[in-house]
């Protein structure tokens, strides 16, 4: 079979008009259908509600054919062999599918394939033609072959699905990075964009700069990064060739929000490597309709994660002692979850569908295989560097994973990842299977003393609660070994009294860690309730100080690729931590 769509592009209504010419098609029964999820975004999507009016005629007479919908996402088709044309429109004005679907407003708009009905079971190539209004422009990332005016020819669909288009008005400033065309196309500006979009590009270019200096080239043609300044478009998905990233408005009047900005372009351009040409097992082949539970995300997206804050270090965004901090925390944040003594990370990955999308209550039950991930890496990296094995890094070690395992069959597996590091250095192997299919085993206090850090671990206050966005005054998650857990408070509970006096998250801090008793007055719907806290404590990393020698120091430099030199009993603030998936500190 051959696949032609024309897509007809409607700004007014916020609508498309499809048209899918199949040639050939056999006789019998045809499932048409759109995916249920996409790559990068672990849930599964009611992406068929968009699409609408959909008829299916012989293509020779226009005879109409017939055509019922089957499940929530497809339609059946009696097809009775030779060509067939299936029309239909689709709504494009979802904010909330836009990161997956694409969003077409009535100045311009990106769009993927999301919304374009398949045929289920083929996989050969298929061609898309858009016809736009007048004076719009279009922008096509590399990847598929131009085919004419507004035409471009796909290997298969999910190289179709991995290419968002933009459309309409909007800037492109393109740099060349390497010799390598960077395009970044923006949708619409924010206050400061005119004085600081430039400086903006100029860092993406530098962290480009980062990644090919470890991979030795990219694995792209060019590459385009969409983006987005409007709140809605809460993006941060990575395609074949580009990516589609949300930025705050604040991006160029706030320092940290600009930071923030950098370092999420930086995660999604990693992605270029790692997960969009290397994947674990067994994303190598994407099941649409169904989904595809690996896992290695812990690899895929933890690792991401790791280098976002590296190539940030590296660049001069963030400070040697901001990344220091940044991992520590990461840890702190992750062992203090009655969750990390009972899943592991590759537990995480598997069941990524249902703890992608953070939900109340989690703390017991999940943890973030991001998050796991990127402490992994860091152990890696520091066994890597501290072992004396010649010039070893995570950055030559990945680098050659890479060209062993990239665009190679099913993907890899964990036992392939653990057997690639013990070559590398023997002993890293085993140590690495039990972290990745055992819970609790990170031991990133030991990585940082073998560095030449001081590290102090002692009790803190603990009552055991996690509150809504970190502020309160709704109860995220109640930690079940704690002594919150064992009063009756419950997740989703919302805290209106502090021992008699209105709820401020100050005042509940002051009590967890002076008062003998905290009792919380909740409100849980509409029902008032009361509960008496018994503050307890546990243990976590509280301090960092700098012990080592000039030698480990030149060897953190080369590593962070700034100046490194702390003076004897330099102490290392911890109060630098930044997480796009929200924060959640157990107070």
């Amino acid at each position: 079979m051959k696949l032609a769509y024309q897509v007809t592009l409607d700004p007014a209504r916020h609508e498309l008009g499809v048209e899918l010419s199949i040639e050939d098609a056999p006789a019998g029964a045809l499932t048409l259908t759109t995916p249920t999820w996409v790559p990068g975004d672990y849930d599964f999507e009611t992406f068929g509600r968009d699409v609408f009016a959909v008829q299916a005629l012989r293509s020779a007479d226009g005879t109409a054919l017939p055509l019922r919908r089957q499940g929530w996402s497809g339609y059946l088709l009696e097809a009775p062999g030779g060509p067939v044309t299936v029309r239909y429109r689709a709504s494009a004005a979802s904010v909330e599918l836009s990161e997956e679907c694409g969003v077409l407003g009535d100045q311009n708009g990106v769009l993927l394939g999301t919304r374009y009905l398949r045929v289920a079971g083929h996989e050969g190539p298929c061609s898309v033609r858009y016809h736009v209004p007048p004076g719009w422009a279009v922008h096509h990332p590399s990847g598929a072959s131009p085919q004419g005016h507004h035409t471009w020819a796909y290997d298969n669909y999910p190289q179709l699905l991995d290419t968002p288009v933009s459309f309409g008005q909007f800037d492109l400033i393109t740099r060349q990075v390497r010799g390598t065309a960077f395009h970044h196309l923006f949708l619409n500006r924010a206050v400061g964009y005119e004085q600081g979009v430039e400086g903006f590009v100029d860092a993406l270019v530098k962290v480009a700069e980062v990644y090919f200096d470890i991979f030795g080239a990219f694995p792209f043609e060019d590459y385009t990064y969409v983006l987005s300044f409007n709140p809605n478009d809460s993006w941060g998905l990575e395609h074949l060739s580009s990516t589609m990233v949300g930025l705050d408005p604040g991006t160029f009047y706030d320092e940290d929000q600009y930071k923030v900005s950098i370092r999420v372009c930086a995660h999604e351009l990693f992605h270029a490597w790692n997960v969009r040409r290397l994947r674990p097992a067994p994303l190598g082949h994407l099941r649409l309709e169904h989904g595809c539970f690996s896992e290695g995300l812990w690899v895929a997206e933890g690792f991401t994660r790791y280098y976002e804050f590296l190539a940030c270090t590296r660049t001069g965004v963030y400070t040697a002692e901001q990344f220091f901090s940044a991992v520590t925390n990461y840890y702190t944040h992750l062992a203090a979850l009655p969750a990390y003594g009972r899943v592991s990370p590759a537990d995480a990955s598997a069941a990524s569908y249902l703890n992608h999308d953070k939900y109340p209550g989690r703390a017991n039950s999940a943890i973030d295989y991001y998050d796991a991930g990127m402490v992994i890496a860091f152990e890696l990296d520091s066994a890597l560097r501290a072992s004396g094995a010649g010039r070893q890094s995570l950055d030559t070690a990945f680098a050659a994973f890479y060209e062993a395992f990239a665009g190679r069959g099913a993907g890899y597996t964990v036992d392939e990842v653990c057997a690639f590091f013990e070559a590398r250095l023997p002993g890293l192997g085993p140590r690495l299977r039990g972290q990745v299919l055992e819970p609790g085993r990170l031991t990133l206090p030991g990585s940082l003393r073998m560095l030449g850090f001081e590290v102090s671990e002692s009790a803190v206050p603990m009552l055991g609660l996690i509150l809504q966005g970190d502020t309160g005054p709704a109860i995220y998650s109640v930690l079940d070994d704690s002594p919150a857990g064992a009063s009756g408070l419950a997740a989703e509970d919302t805290l209106t009294t502090v021992n008699g006096y209105p709820f401020s998250l100050a005042a509940l801090r002051w009590a967890a860690a002076h008062a003998p008793t905290v009792v919380l007055g909740v409100l849980r719907g509409n029902q008032p309730h009361c509960y008496t806290v018994v503050p307890g404590q546990r243990r976590s990393v509280t301090g960092l100080r700098w012990r080592g020698s000039a030698e480990q120091a030149a060897r953190v430099a080369q590593w962070l690729q700034q100046p490194f030199a702390p003076a004897a009993g330099q102490a290392f603030p911890l109060d630098f931590y930044e997480n796009f998936h929200g924060i959640e500190t157990v107070l």
